[in-house]
């Protein structure tokens, strides 16, 4: 398995962990989604990391060099570099900047008190990281290698799409 599959199915994985974790009917046993933003969206965040990383992988950059501290966990560095190759993608720019901010200054995972998060309907966040998973799939043939085509597709219900915050 090459590193670009293998960082590619890694970031695949984390996708499946948060449509698990929201759309389990356990979530509406507690009174809002309060704590679940967080982690859906620091699972989110190294999932676009992975995904951007994969396609870069497959274009020839180095683990070291995609390693290195000016490229850790910034996620418009990371989208910049897939552009020259070709990547175009709302739905990538959609979820690098509904993430990067709070991504790089590690506030998913160390909350200020004065922090602000937005929060986009789930059913959009799933729709944008199904069309990157297609584009990363194809680039490093992780389906193919398995004599599979891409296009698998996380539809989240609508009408739980909704942030329930109290």
């Amino acid at each position: 398995m090459t590193q670009a599959i293998s960082t590619y199915a890694t970031a695949k994985g984390y996708v499946q962990s948060i449509i698990l974790q929201m759309s389990n009917p356990l979530r509406y046993s507690v009174e809002d989604d309060g704590s679940f933003a967080l982690s859906f969206h620091l699972i989110a965040s190294f999932a676009m990391e992975l995904y951007l990383k994969a396609y870069l992988y497959a274009r020839g950059h180095t683990e070291k060099e995609l390693k290195a501290a000016p490229l850790r966990h910034d996620l418009k560095a990371l989208r910049a570099m897939t552009i020259p190759y070709g990547f175009a993608s709302n739905d990538a720019d959609m979820l690098v900047d509904l993430l990067h901010s709070h991504h790089k200054s590690f506030e998913f995972r160390y909350t200020k008190q004065d922090s602000i998060f937005i929060l986009k309907p789930i059913d959009e966040v799933f729709l944008a990281f199904s069309a990157v998973d297609f584009i990363v799939d194809t680039i490093v043939g992780a389906s193919a290698s398995k004599g599979l085509k891409p296009g698998g597709m996380w539809a989240f219900p609508h009408d739980k799409a909704v942030w329930r915050m109290g």
